[in-house]
């Protein structure tokens, strides 16, 4: 039924002339009339149809509600009840948790995989809406008899999910979903990020005394060989672990894996804040710990597992790896050894309250898990690599690579890129603040080399900017300052609002004279401290740039997927 055929059975159902809707809604009689006449139609977002729906209801005397009327009303113009970014939203949350990247879903569709990217990053619109719905909610049905995957469509969609069983039902579930969902989904990749930027190592170390750590020596008093049963004996199994461990005078490697849950144990006050006691006790005694990711999780359960392990990343102590083959869905494991101890733990998927888990100290069974543990690191591949200030040559060696990779760049950014800063502009800057002259020296030089770069990724390819349109008074109290994390520079310089705006217009001049190139400024700030550039089916490289200076590179295609998908939350 169309718009207007709706709003006439709604008027002929209250018995109202369109005079007296006119009065109730507070819009124009001539505007309702072009709407029953179908010669204009709201926009299914705007005020008007909210006004709308508010004078149909207020006219029924309670028999139609605002939101049923509103939903009616918008489902008519656009097909779907939500507005298009929650509509957007609820898809980018459906294929995250389906793992699903863009070309299995553009086979599926008979779509081209670079339009179908842009539906997802809200640069296009599908040309119709509830065609497209159609596509994906059977893609998804059919996607949803995959190892784990019911399990995460039932957590995204509930009980509805649950009570559909055959391929037809599943798919009129989540087409009702998507159409109709207003709570926005889990964010995990916008979550992570919101964490990471947020995040300040010193603060973590005041916050937990770890300079006033002191690594104890007395031995721990463990039998050789302990078994433990069920979820909360595993995590004392864990917390022992880690005692054993710091308690050693080993200072081996220690090597991590596990594929056991994680939303129980998180949900347990105590055990995080014991779990990363002993964890910040590990680096106090400066070892060294590979851990091995379990990336065959949904994806919003393997974000809220490196959550928890961002405060480690940032000591550049940990070197994270995962399996790039799908685990078999039946049995979960867990194995955790260091020099003089080990744990190791299996259990049935969805019955890990009868798991069992062994914590051992024999010399003999230790030997055994190392080499099994050592076996598992040579299968996997890293997750990510971590750059430090200790290792600063790698930023520069993957720059150097990157700019050889063709492909459009997608760039979020907090400040405009340091590279196409005018130089009288940057002395500016620099001389209002207290620097030596070998500092200035330095960022000039990167300056200089950052603009190199940027005109090598202009002309490569080229690249999508996003950056935060700042209003000057939220400019006062958070004002942007220059972007230093390639150099690892740890002092803030902020500019003023008159040079931030005279920097952001130089960036718009480049954009404009290459060819390619795209820049939207829009909303405010999504972060303040993160930068992340996103080179389309290659890598994710995540610069965060005080609290230290650090950048991820990310290769796990799933994750770079989930980040070609992500749109950066805007602060109101």
């Amino acid at each position: 039924m169309s718009f207007s055929d709706l709003l006439n059975n709604y008027i002929e159902l209250l018995g109202c002339s369109a005079k007296e809707l006119a009065s109730a809604s507070g819009i124009s009689a001539a505007a309702v009339s072009r709407y029953r006449a179908g010669e204009r139609t709201p926009d299914p977002d705007s005020k008007q149809l909210r006004m709308l729906a508010e004078g149909i209801a207020k006219l029924s005397e309670g028999e139609f509600s605002e939101q049923h009327v509103h939903n009616e009303l918008a489902v008519a113009i656009n097909g779907i009840a939500v507005d298009y970014d929650t509509y957007l939203a609820n898809v980018r949350a459906l294929l995250a948790a389906l793992s699903a990247n863009n070309n299995e879903l553009a086979r599926a569709l008979n779509f081209d995989p670079s339009y179908i990217s842009r539906i997802l990053a809200g640069q296009r619109r599908p040309a119709d809406l509830q065609a497209f719905t159609l596509g994906v909610s059977q893609f998804a049905a059919r996607r949803s008899t995959l190892n784990g995957t019911s399990e995460a469509l039932r957590a995204l969609i509930g009980e509805s999910w649950s009570n559909a069983h055959s391929e037809e039902e599943r798919s009129l579930v989540i087409a009702t979903w998507l159409e109709t969902n207003y709570a926005p989904p889990h964010n995990p990749i916008g979550s992570f990020l919101e964490r990471l930027d947020a995040f300040n190592l010193d603060d973590f170390v005041r916050a937990i005394k770890f300079d006033e750590m002191r690594v104890p020596t007395a031995p721990i008093q463990l039998p050789t060989t302990r078994t433990y049963n069920g979820i909360h004996e595993m995590m004392n199994c864990e917390l022992d672990f880690l005692k054993a461990v710091v308690l050693s005078k080993s200072s081996a490697d220690v090597i991590m894996y596990s594929d056991m849950p994680l939303e129980e144990m998180a949900a347990d006050v105590e055990f995080p804040k014991k779990w990363m006691y002993g964890m910040a006790m590990l680096l106090k005694k400066g070892l060294r710990l590979r851990m091995i990711h379990d990336t065959s999780r949904p994806l919003s359960e393997m974000m809220l597992g490196l959550e928890g392990w961002i405060p480690m990343y940032m000591t550049g102590q940990i070197e994270p790896y995962y399996f790039d083959n799908a685990q078999n869905g039946v049995f979960c494991h867990i194995l955790k050894v260091a020099g003089t101890v080990a744990m190791q733990g299996e259990a049935i998927a969805g019955y890990h309250g009868e798991g069992r888990y062994v914590l051992t100290k024999n010399r003999d069974e230790v030997r055994y898990y190392r080499k099994r543990a050592e076996r598992m690191l040579k299968r996997a591949r890293p997750l990510m690599h971590i750059i430090t200030a200790a290792n600063a040559e790698a930023f520069t060696a993957f720059q150097s690579d990157d700019v050889q990779l063709e492909g459009r760049r997608r760039v979020i950014m907090s400040t405009p890129p340091i590279g196409c800063i005018p130089e009288s502009l940057l002395d500016r800057v620099l001389e209002r603040h207290d620097l030596g002259e070998e500092q200035r020296s330095a960022i000039r030089a990167f300056a200089q080399q950052q603009g190199d770069v940027l005109h090598k990724l202009l002309a490569n390819g080229g690249v999508h900017f996003e950056l935060p349109n700042v209003p000057r008074e939220e400019f006062e109290e958070h004002p942007a300052a220059l972007e230093l994390s390639g150099i690892f520079f740890e002092d803030t310089i902020p500019y003023t609002y008159e040079e931030y705006t005279e920097h952001l217009q130089e960036l718009e001049r480049w954009v404009e004279e290459s060819k390619g190139n795209t820049l939207a400024i829009d909303g405010s700030l999504p972060f303040r401290n993160v930068q992340i550039s996103i080179c389309r089916n290659k890598h994710v490289l995540v610069s965060k740039a005080t609290g230290p200076a650090i950048h991820f590179v990310i290769e796990h295609p799933a994750m770079v997927t989930a980040f070609e998908r992500f749109v950066a939350p805007v602060r109101e």
